[in-house]
Parts: C-alpha cells; sequence; structure tokens
C-alpha cells in the first residue's frame, strides 16, 4: 500500500459536502463543471499564496495553498487550493502557434540549433485550473509533497489498520454522488447502467481534455455505496465488474472500422470525425477497462481473511485423513464407524435401539423405516470407496453463486454434492453439471432426477419426521399418496430409480444440533429448531472426505434484504422466518469451520 497523498494525475473533483449545497444554485448559473465556455469567476476573491505544496517540472503542474478573501472583513481569510497544470498540445491547433509572425524570445542560438519562449495567443494558452474552497486542513495533508513507501498489506492489516484510517480521514465525496444523482455533470456523461447494484456512470476522468483520443482517460463510478476501496470487492461483485469491462465497449466504438458504434455523446466530445477515431482510442479504452477488471478481481480474490477461490485446472493437495482430523475438533470425540447411510440388516436381523425420535434419531419409527430399507440400498458407489484421498465439495443453494464461473472447478471433484430442488440445467457455467449426492426431504423433492442430476447419481433422502418414511414408500412403491403431514405438498408422482434412494443416518443431524448449533436434543415439538440440510451435508462431508471445499453458502447482509437467497429463483431471507432455522448461529458455525482451516471457500461468506 503507497503512502495516501494522491499522484499529481489524481482525479480533482473534491468539494467538501456541507459548501456543496451552499454553492449548487450558484454553480449552475455559473456553468460551473458543466463544460459551459462561458466567461466565469473563481468562487471567492483574492488569493495570496502562503505555500507551494507540491510541485513536478515533469508533469507541469504546481499545488498552491492560499488565502482568500481577506479583505472581506472575514479575519484571517479563508483557505483554498488552486491546481495549475499545463495543457498538452492540441495537434489540429499546433500549426496556428507558427502562423504569421509569432511572438518569440530568443534563449540561444549555437549553429543550426536555437531555443526560444514563445508567447502563444490568448486562445492557445490555457492552463488547466483546478480550485478545492474552501479547503480543510485534510485537503491541505492531502496534496502536501511525501515521499512514497511500498507496504504489503494484509487482509488484516487493512481491517485493523487501513480501513479506520480511510473512516477517521475520509474526505468528502460528495461530488462523486452528485454525479450519481446527475446533479453536477449529467451531460459528460457517456453511459450509464442505472442497475443499483450492478450498475455504473462512464465519464470522463478530469485528466482528458475531451479533444485528442491518444489521451482518452474514462472512468467508472460504480452505483453502489458500500465500496470504499478495491479491498472492499469481493465475487459478489463480479458481475458489476464484468458490467464494466463489458458494457463499458460501448464507449469505445465498434472494431469494424466501417460501422463505427461509439456512442453520439463521446462523438460530441470529440471534434474529429469517428472513423479515425475508432481504433486507436478504443482498444486503448479496452485495455484500460480490461486492466481494472483483472486488478479488481485479483484483489477480490486475494483477500485471506474470508474466502478461498479456486485457480482452475490446479488441484490442492489432498491429505488423506485431515478432514477427519479437523472434525475431531469440532465434534469432539468422533471416529467414523458410523455408516454414512441407514442400513436395513440394522433393523431386520438385530434392533438397532435409537435414544432419540426423528431428526436425530428412529425411536418410534422404525416398522415404517424396515420397509423402505427394504426397497433402497445403503451403499456407496465403488468409484467412491476405492479412492485414496476423497476430494469434496458441498455446493449451496447461495445467491453467490449467480455469475460466479465455478462449474468447470466444481465438476473436477471427486464427490459433489448438491441441495433440495437446486437445479443444474441451465446453470452449469456457474454450478457445474455433476452431482454424486444430492441431499432432499419430501417438500423439496420438486426437481427431476433425469434432467437435474446424473444416472448414478445418490438421493440421499433426509427424514425429519415419520411421515417423510410414508411418502418415501408411497412413491417407490407405488402405494396411496401421502396428502396430509407437510408443511409444502411433497410430489404425488416422482420418476427415480430406487436404487438411488439412500437414508441419512440421523446421527448427522444430532451431531450437528448438538456440535456446531449447542441446541437441545429434546426440545417443545412447537418450537423445534433443526439444522439446515446446507450445514448437515458440510457435516456429512466431514465424515465422508479428506478435503472438504464448500460454495453458494451464505445469506445476504442487513443492507440488501430484498436481494435473492437463491441463486436460480428469487425468494428473500423473509421466508426463514418459520423455518426453524437459525441461520445466523449456522453463519458462525461455519465461520469456524473455515477458521480452523477445517473447509474452505469457493465463494465467500
Amino acid at each position: 500500500m503507497a503512502d495516501t497523498a494522491p499522484q499529481p494525475n489524481k482525479r480533482k473533483r473534491e468539494v467538501d459536502a456541507e459548501e456543496a449545497e451552499a454553492l449548487g444554485t450558484e454553480g449552475k448559473e455559473a456553468g460551473v463543471g458543466n463544460g459551459t465556455s462561458a466567461p466565469v469567476r473563481l468562487p471567492f476573491s483574492g488569493f495570496r499564496v502562503k505555500k507551494v505544496l507540491r510541485e513536478s517540472a515533469r508533469d507541469k503542474i504546481i499545488f498552491l495553498h492560499g488565502k482568500v478573501n481577506e479583505a472581506s472583513g472575514d479575519g484571517d481569510g479563508e483557505d483554498a487550493i488552486v491546481i495549475l497544470e499545463k495543457t498538452p498540445f492540441q495537434v489540429d491547433h499546433v500549426a496556428q502557434l507558427l502562423k504569421g509572425s509569432p511572438e518569440l524570445q530568443l534563449q540561444f542560438s549555437n549553429d543550426i540549433y536555437s531555443t526560444y519562449h514563445l508567447f502563444p495567443p490568448r486562445q492557445l494558452s490555457d492552463v488547466k485550473t483546478t480550485v478545492v474552497y474552501p479547503a480543510t486542513e485534510k485537503h491541505l495533508q492531502k496534496y502536501l509533497h511525501r515521499d512514497l513507501r511500498l507496504v504489503r498489506e494484509t487482509g488484516d492489516d487493512y481491517k485493523n489498520i487501513t480501513l479506520p484510517h480511510l473512516e477517521s480521514q475520509s474526505l468528502s465525496i460528495q461530488w462523486v454522488y452528485n454525479i450519481l444523482d446527475r446533479k453536477a455533470e449529467a451531460d459528460r456523461i457517456v453511459f450509464e447502467n442505472p442497475d443499483p447494484s450492478d450498475g455504473f456512470v462512464l465519464i470522463p476522468d478530469l485528466k482528458w481534455n475531451q479533444q485528442q483520443l491518444d489521451d482518452l482517460y474514462l472512468i467508472a463510478i460504480c452505483h453502489r455505496r458500500d465500496i470504499k476501496s478495491l479491498r472492499d470487492l469481493t465475487p459478489e461483485h463480479l458481475p458489476l465488474l464484468r458490467n464494466i469491462l463489458q458494457e463499458g465497449q460501448v464507449a469505445r466504438g465498434s472494431r469494424d472500422d466501417s460501422s463505427p458504434q461509439e456512442p453520439w455523446h463521446l462523438r460530441n466530445m470529440i471534434s474529429k470525425s469517428p472513423l479515425p477515431c475508432v481504433r486507436p482510442a478504443g482498444w486503448k479504452l479496452l485495455a484500460t477497462l480490461a486492466l481494472v477488471l483483472v486488478v479488481m478481481v485479483w484483489y477480490s480474490i486475494s483477500r485471506e481473511d474470508s474466502f478461498y477461490f479456486p485457480i482452475p485446472g490446479k488441484k490442492e493437495p489432498c491429505l488423506q485423513g485431515e478432514a477427519e482430523r479437523m472434525a475431531s475438533k469440532l465434534f469432539g470425540n468422533y471416529s467414523r464407524e458410523q455408516p454414512v447411510f441407514l442400513q436395513l440388516k440394522d433393523y431386520f436381523w438385530v434392533k438397532t435401539p435409537s435414544a432419540y425420535e426423528l431428526p436425530y434419531g428412529t425411536k418410534g419409527s422404525e416398522d415404517l423405516l424396515l420397509r423402505v430399507l427394504a426397497v433402497t440400498s445403503y451403499s456407496l458407489p465403488e468409484s467412491i470407496q476405492s479412492l485414496k484421498c476423497r476430494r469434496c465439495v458441498v455446493v449451496g443453494n447461495g445467491h453467490r453463486l449467480r455469475n460466479s464461473s465455478l462449474g468447470e472447478a466444481i465438476n473436477k471433484y471427486d464427490v459433489v454434492i448438491r441441495l433440495n430442488s437446486a437445479p443444474v440445467a441451465g446453470y452449469e457455467n456457474d454450478v457445474g453439471s455433476k452431482t454424486t449426492m444430492r441431499l432432499f426431504y419430501p417438500e423439496s423433492a420438486h426437481f427431476n432426477p433425469k434432467v437435474e442430476d446424473n444416472p448414478d447419481t445418490l438421493l440421499v433422502m433426509v427424514a425429519f419426521k415419520a411421515m417423510d418414511f410414508h411418502w418415501i414408500e408411497s412413491i417407490l412403491s407405488d402405494k396411496k399418496r401421502v396428502r396430509k403431514g407437510f408443511w409444502k405438498q411433497p410430489p404425488l408422482i416422482w420418476d427415480v430409480n430406487p436404487k438411488q434412494i439412500r437414508i441419512l443416518n440421523p446421527f448427522f443431524m444430532e451431531i450437528a444440533a448438538d456440535k456446531l448449533l449447542s441446541l437441545p436434543i429434546q426440545q417443545p415439538y412447537k418450537i423445534k429448531q433443526k439444522p439446515t440440510t446446507g450445514l448437515l451435508a458440510i457435516t456429512l462431508a466431514l465424515h465422508l472426505c479428506d478435503l472438504v471445499h464448500i460454495a453458494g453458502f451464505g445469506y445476504p447482509d442487513a443492507h440488501h434484504k430484498k436481494q435473492s437467497i437463491h441463486y436460480y429463483e428469487y425468494i428473500t431471507l423473509k421466508s426463514m422466518v418459520w423455518s426453524g432455522h437459525n441461520v445466523s448461529q449456522e453463519a458462525l458455525a461455519i465461520k469456524r469451520m473455515l477458521e480452523i482451516g477445517a473447509v474452505k471457500n469457493l465463494t465467500y461468506f
């Protein structure tokens, strides 16, 4: 991280927020900031130079601190900063400098070489002048010359040092809001995507004189107001970054010179015909936007504190028994002797006693379960059993998978576990197409296994109540359908191969509730809380696998209550109120898993 003092070419639009409103009407009348050519006055009287804050002969720029309005009886006057910068030559106007008999002053002459001071006419001798008035001590410190140092900033450094500094020292960014609200510079906007989450405004930076395409410099200002720096970017912002890259190309024109497509506003800014301008400026803008995208995404995926992002094609080393060792930190005295799925032999030949009723045991449901196990199976595929080290990913249903492009990476895992009715068809680019297991319960079985899953996918039923066994028995044995006893009507016809069905061992529900959520196993019937299918799937993966990654977990924050919680449908967090799930407690449990390294996140949390 470099020193916060800006470089000479940094955008200079800062206006104190408290003065912005007061100056609004006057600014409109004078045409301030709107590109008008009408004569205007500086917003103060007099300017007594107190100090040169910074200067650069190379960049031909100087930063001056001065006192103004001293003659108005305002005591010591007010502070102001004036930045003077020589403007670049405009190729079309250079010839006018040498027409006729220009005013010259000889500096020296030697043989065929001579040097002069040339005094151009008024219309060709403009000096770009930026004013910060009234200026505060923060502004003075901002423009003061400082030595720069390069510091490697970690995620913790940002949270503990940089962010508090930004929040305590931040200058007004009212000028940004003025642009977004079209209160200023509206006529300079080249392109706008108005979406409040993934939209942005494309506007010429003040470094560009709006004359020469070789110096074209546009900036994108996002509509979201919760991004303080690049460090705040996460994969959630990838749709915004893609929009900046893809829609920003509209401003560069067509790749084909015969059909230029640059916006009319950009054409009006440039006093040259569009055809010669398209390629040099177009590709420069495209390269700039692409570079911004690469840098921003690199920052977003390299944060060290909250998520892990896979490198396509590169597998993380799999250490046999690693997940089991991590699971012992979560579950205490823990072993893998428990079977993953319930087996017929345990309920036919030997009555396996269970201490708890569903969903934490099978007490009282043994006869129903016996009939279900008689027509289903319990085995793991040989392709999984034979693996020396099992690499697993649990794919949640969260909105963070949308536009994630994780599909290819997900398909490379040995075991891919999915949840409930989350679709795959049509979302393969984000969620992949491989499904090793899908956890479901009757109310969530509204999916077509032959469309959304693979022929060898294991459909693992999670039983929350005895009626769940009634339902699966009626489906598999074609008995009279069960219609009552569900919070949502499950499918009455379900085209599924019984050989694909497995019944999850309630042991995983028990340890997830007890060890991860600290829920009492014995609860009053009407207020029963239980883990979500997602947390259950992670618990299962820690039991079955050696390496566990997760993707698509987590809910929108408090600032985005209307955002969908799923990647495939619009349903908000409000729908979880009566679900019997404590999503806040589960978030803490998953965060703990991430912190100790029991699981790693492909998205973010």
